[in-house]
């Protein structure tokens, strides 16, 4: 079984959702190993917290009241937010405890060991590489690495987003694979965000020096310098080129996991939203999609908490539903 699954019926039992066929694989699961029974029970003790028992001096209420505040307007917590709340503290747990949905693939090709991480949206992870680079790898994304370099180079390959704490040594340069483009480094900080399905590949470099090369499609690469604090943007339809500063927030993001976003409006913001929570945006009335908001996403929240808090400062009055993974938005009747 795979791990969407496990955690979609474990899900349902703690919410009383369950039917019979789901209570017998959490059972199985649990009782498959000790970790995975401790792990059910914190995540029982959690769900069964009476949310009206929490104080308003208390850390995680102060910590709701800061999040729903940043979109400008108060109201009373109710019920419903506090469910979503406690749906917080498990997504918090869950990562607390390593227990991201991540999984490790070894292959084979030659005598070379290679290694896949893969990410499932909704979650991150950070490790290292085998000559200590630090690696900060986000949702929906994976990489594939040697087990040991050797040779000239670092070479490995990425989808999706990642952060680099490079490594130096300038014997043998780092490089990141990203389709038919590619990152060279010596020792650096940066990250690069290469999701197949986007039009565009971005390089962020924050110290040191990179050279991004872009495949001219007859075996050879244009290559370009970037500097610190300076990103470039590769349209992959158009060809062009776009460098600008590294945007605001960037630190926040990466070490604090919390996204900064300004004047954009919620088509955009559902990319980033299905990526973060693993929820697919609906627009039940296309004009939804043109509303710009200001605010941040924290991956410590939950889709609700980001949709109340869109709701509550929207002008024209929004409804919303939720099922199997998807967010239905329409104008309010």
């Amino acid at each position: 079984m795979n791990s969407d699954t496990i955690w979609e019926n474990i899900g349902k039992k703690l919410a009383g959702e369950s039917n019979s066929t789901d209570e017998t694989t959490v059972h199985d699961w649990i009782n498959s190993t000790d970790e995975n029974k401790k792990v059910f029970d914190r995540l029982q003790q959690i769900w069964q917290y009476n949310p009206q028992s929490i104080k308003p001096n208390s850390g995680i209420y102060n910590k709701f009241q800061h999040r729903k505040n940043q979109f400008g307007k108060r109201k009373i917590v109710s019920p419903f937010v506090f469910y979503a709340l406690r749906i917080s503290a498990v997504l918090f747990f869950l990562v607390s405890t390593a227990l991201i949905f991540k999984t490790l693939k070894s292959s084979v090709s030659g005598e070379v060991v290679y290694q896949e991480i893969s990410v499932t949206k909704g979650s991150r992870s950070n490790f290292n590489l085998p000559d200590g680079t630090k690696v900060w790898l986000a949702n929906n994304s994976k990489i594939k690495y040697p087990s040991k370099f050797s040779g000239k180079t670092r070479e490995l390959e990425i989808e999706g987003e990642a952060y680099f704490e490079v490594t130096h040594n300038e014997k043998m340069p780092f490089i990141v694979n990203i389709g038919e483009n590619r990152i060279k480094v010596l020792g650096t900080t940066f990250s690069v965000t290469a999701y197949p399905d986007d039009n565009t590949v971005r390089a962020d470099l924050v110290k040191g020096k990179i050279q991004f090369d872009i495949s001219n499609g007859a075996g050879s690469y244009n290559s370009y310098l970037l500097k610190p604090s300076y990103s470039l943007v590769l349209d992959k339809t158009s060809g062009k080129l776009y460098e600008s500063r590294v945007p605001d927030g960037f630190y926040d993001y990466w070490e604090k996991g919390i996204y900064e976003f300004r004047n954009e409006t919620l088509e955009n913001l559902a990319f980033k939203i299905d990526r973060i929570f693993n929820t697919q945006i609906v627009f039940v009335d296309e004009e939804v999609k043109t509303k710009r908001f200001s605010g941040t996403i924290s991956i410590d929240d939950n889709i609700f908490t980001f949709i109340e808090a869109v709701k509550s400062t929207s002008v024209e009055p929004i409804e919303y539903h939720y099922e199997k993974n998807k967010l239905y938005i329409k104008y309010k009747n």
